[in-house]
């Protein structure tokens, strides 16, 4: 566990290793097929599936990548999260990970071409509002994924409800694709949707109060 006695350049380092590596993950949707895909799945009320969509283009690129070797910024975000909170290297990857797959649910580019027709949908993160966030994740991993800070916690809390729901989901979806139960229902896109919704805007009143505080809070804050 970290016990907060990690230098500043350490935890810049880590930052910045983990949002190269967000960026590599967030490549994964560029490209016709991923636009067609994405849109498939909004019209389809299934856009709760996009993130597992893509984890399964990212499990093929960490397969690729142990026959290849990982790119640059993962091995950095690993091998530097692995030395400052003492994890193992297979569960070093996988908080890792959850940081990147957080990230990926609140970037802004992330938003498909039905969102902006969702009235009052919480908007995204902007590339300075990430980096915020990146080091307020990794404080809270590092730190046991414990935290002091109350809106932290209430991001935390709407993730692990998002987090749920869309593996929920996916398994039914999975059932009925092997055993032809039935069709979607709509009320999954709604449930899993506004779960996203309440996760960014969890974040929002994050940020609201840290444009307030008129500071900035470094990698690691918590």
């Amino acid at each position: 566990m970290h016990d907060g006695s990690a230098s500043a350049e350490e935890l810049t380092a880590l930052r910045a290793a983990v949002l190269c590596s967000h960026d590599q993950f967030m490549r994964i949707l560029p490209g016709h097929r991923s636009v067609r895909v994405w849109d498939g799945l909004q019209r389809l009320h299934l856009s709760w599936l996009v993130i597992p969509w893509i984890v399964v283009d990212a499990g093929r690129m960490f397969l690729s990548g142990l026959r290849r070797g990982f790119p640059i910024g993962d091995e950095q975000a690993v091998g530097l999260y692995r030395r400052l909170s003492g994890k193992d290297p297979q569960m070093a990857r996988a908080e890792v990970m959850r940081i990147i797959m957080q990230l990926g649910e609140l970037d802004e580019r992330l938003r498909g071409p039905l969102d902006d027709e969702r009235p009052g949908a919480p908007r995204g993160a902007d590339p300075d509002e990430l980096e915020a966030a990146a080091g307020a994740l990794i404080g809270y991993y590092l730190a046991g994924r414990r935290t002091d800070d109350e809106l932290l916690a209430e991001v935390e809390a709407a993730w692990a409800e998002y987090e749920e729901l869309s593996e929920q989901q996916l398994k039914r979806a999975t059932d009925r694709n092997r055993f032809g139960r039935g069709r979607p229902d709509p009320m999954v896109e709604e449930r899993v949707q506004a779960a996203a919704d309440r996760y960014r805007a969890a974040w929002r009143r994050w940020f609201d109060r840290r444009a307030e505080r008129g500071s900035t809070i470094g990698p690691g804050a918590r």
